[in-house]
């Protein structure tokens, strides 16, 4: 089980370069196809009035041959020197962000972008599992001290199978179930974390399994605190287990890590 194809998605080369150089990272890791992938949104996509006529449009910009463009390409190219990957290749796209690189996410094993809430509506859309990195993360290295946020939910699930070729040459991994104790848990069973760690260990990972309780301080704090206390280099985690709009309205986990900012990547997966 291996990643083959990856996709770096680009938006802000000064904002990604951390996100380019653990993709660039990972394609080595997994000997896989790098797809560096930069999307010129026009600015009448999303300010028509602004824009009544179209050839006011930048024709560099719109082209990918502006100062941005070229130098996200340069970083992208560096980058893949630096690693030794030499499958890969650069498109430009035009066209509106998110179902842009919603598409293109899908012919690609998993999505890696700096972080904030257009990663989170990438695992929505897209299908694909979103590897959102911080911006200042450029020298940790990404899968070696993994963190698997778990309460038995479909989206956990599909961050934790997701995360399987990171996980099987990781060299630690653990399961945080946090609140785990009680009846709104009760697919947890009486053993909270032991089912997955189990389903993990027939995979050849040895899973130490961490329970937790967030008091009073709410489960993201704690996820992100647990994190740091074992030095982890990647969460992963289900997105957004109830609606988008309801967390925005009402708040939610996911809401709260992206907003925190994590100190550390994520997966996420819907």
């Amino acid at each position: 089980m291996s990643y083959k194809s990856l996709i770096i998605a680009i938006t802000e080369v000064s904002l990604d370069r951390a996100a380019i150089n653990q993709a660039a990272a990972l394609a080595a890791r997994f000997d896989a196809h790098l797809t560096g992938l930069y999307v010129y949104e026009p600015p009448y996509y999303r300010y028509p009035l602004a824009y009544p006529n179209i050839a006011d449009i930048d024709p560099e910009a719109a082209s990918g041959k502006d100062e941005a463009t070229l130098a996200a390409r340069e970083a992208f190219d560096a980058a893949c020197r630096a690693e030794g990957v030499e499958t890969n290749e650069w498109r430009f796209v035009r066209g509106e962000t998110l179902n842009t690189l919603a598409l293109h996410a899908r012919y690609a094993d998993a999505l890696v972008m700096s972080g904030g809430d257009l990663a989170a509506r990438l695992a929505i859309v897209s299908s694909r599992p979103v590897i959102a990195v911080p911006e200042a993360d450029r020298d940790r290295t990404l899968g070696q001290r993994i963190l698997l946020a778990w309460n038995a939910s479909r989206e956990a699930t599909r961050a934790a199978t997701a995360a399987l070729p990171l996980m099987i040459g990781a060299e630690q991994v653990s399961v945080l179930t946090i609140d785990a104790e009680g009846s709104a848990h009760r697919d947890l069973g009486d053993n909270p974390g032991a089912d997955i760690a189990l389903y993990l260990a027939r995979h050849g990972i040895e899973a130490e399994v961490r329970r937790a309780d967030s008091d009073s301080v709410g489960v993201a704090e704690t996820l992100l605190t647990e994190a740091v206390e074992m030095n982890a280099d990647l969460i992963c985690m289900g997105a957004y287990g109830h609606s988008r709009l309801r967390e925005l309205v009402l708040g939610g986990v996911t809401r709260d890590v992206i907003d925190a900012p994590p100190p550390v990547p994520l997966l996420l997966a819907h």
